[in-house]
């Protein structure tokens, strides 16, 4: 149909098949089932979204055998974030390729809260002891240092309890400033652009500004991943946005979730720029039958948006670079091998190193990320009530 893709919307006749009820009931349940519909220009017909046909009909199998309680759990799933499809990435309906290219950081976040104007020059009080404490974590991570930290500021700034949407929002601008005082080590937070206050605290260039600001854009979220639901599920039950953003952080250590697994990606990435051959250290895994890091982890059909996005940043950011030249020849023989375009988080970790952000390549990423959990947050505290869902027990029976 004129001015629709095939694969995002279908037709009455297809949804009504595809949820095995007559096209009568498909029109109720467009207003009692959120479906939504576009009309067709020049025609009395309408195209339906494919993911809400898509959520119902997997809804409706596993109701059936669940005694209604699917329906219980989709509740803090339900979101007018991110869309995440096999043609792109899209925040609150904007292509992220497209915000990647116009769109300051700051646009981005207030986007994504729904708060327009939140950034402005005021700083959260600093807490006397965190000059102490930031001693004490001293070798420690950046996570580790907020995950310790926010708790204080938080205390020292009870504005933070203010959980109207305008004022979650408000606290989000501190958070996201703080954590990225502490991955580049600054001793507080600062009212600068954030990919200038970043670039500049690491010593990098004008391209290398540009660079921190897309990549920020571009980590800030990835629809329902495991942080984001984790973040969710904290601010169910009504904590503070420091403590949204602790769970987030903590989540973000997983082993399951390739974030957790970044020190591998890091060593990997060693290898290939230290190794005499680049492709070595792909074909040694290879043949061992090792998982290759930083390849096929992703979710989308063909490849992640970020990383053809991101690659074609620093394509042009580092031409000549011995380094990212041998990363695109180990990328070339990984990709040959399984079949598998190159994952955002290599990217990213290439960055962190490029950055001299040693030991902690993908920090940046949590900056952006941060973003995206304090909306998650916002979103399930405004626009939810309280879930409790309920188990499915399949353990002994008492007697």
């Amino acid at each position: 149909m004129d001015g629709f893709e095939d694969d995002l919307y279908l037709s009455a006749e297809q949804a009504a098949q595809q949820l095995g009820i007559s096209l009568p009931t498909l029109y109720a349940y467009v207003s009692r089932k959120n479906i939504r519909s576009v009309k067709v220009d020049g025609s009395r017909s309408r195209r339906y979204w494919a993911a809400d046909i898509e959520r119902l009909a997997k809804g409706k199998s596993a109701a059936e055998g669940s005694g209604g309680l699917a329906e219980l759990q989709r509740v803090a799933a339900t979101s007018a974030i991110t869309l995440l499809t096999e043609q792109g990435l899209y925040y609150r309906g904007q292509d992220v390729l497209d915000l990647v290219q116009r769109a300051s950081v700051e646009d981005v976040a207030e986007l994504m809260w729904q708060v327009p104007g939140v950034f402005d020059d005021n700083l959260p009080r600093r807490p006397k002891s965190a000059s102490a404490l930031l001693k004490l974590f001293n070798g420690a991570s950046s996570a580790e240092k907020a995950i310790a930290l926010f708790p204080l500021v938080e205390n020292e700034n009870p504005k933070a309890h203010d959980l109207s949407k305008e004022g979650y929002a408000r606290t989000s601008v501190d958070v996201v400033r703080w954590f990225a005082a502490l991955v580049v080590g600054a001793d507080g937070p600062d009212v600068r652009p954030l990919h200038q206050f970043i670039a500049q605290s690491c010593g990098v260039d004008g391209a290398f500004e540009d660079l921190i600001r897309r990549v920020l854009i571009l980590s800030v979220d990835h629809e329902l991943d495991p942080s984001a639901f984790t973040v969710r599920a904290a601010a169910n039950t009504g904590v503070s946005p420091y403590y949204a953003a602790i769970t987030g952080l903590a989540s973000f250590r997983g082993r399951r979730i390739s974030y957790g697994r970044s020190e591998i990606v890091t060593r990997f990435l060693e290898e290939v720029c230290s190794a005499r051959d680049p492709a070595m250290p792909v074909l040694q895994r290879f043949r061992q039958g090792e998982a290759l890091p930083g390849f096929g982890s992703n979710v989308h059909g063909v490849i992640d948006p970020r990383a053809m996005s991101l690659m074609a940043t620093l394509s042009e950011v580092f031409r000549g670079d011995e380094e990212f030249k041998r990363l695109l020849k180990a990328a070339e023989v990984a990709e040959e091998v399984v079949q598998q375009p190159v994952d955002f988080i290599l990217l990213l970790t290439f960055v962190g190193r490029k950055l001299g952000l040693v030991g902690q390549e993908i920090a940046l990423a949590g900056i952006g990320r941060a973003i995206g959990w304090l909306a998650h947050a916002s979103e399930q505290y405004h626009h939810q009530g309280l879930v409790r869902p309920r188990a499915k027990y399949v353990g002994i029976l008492p007697d």
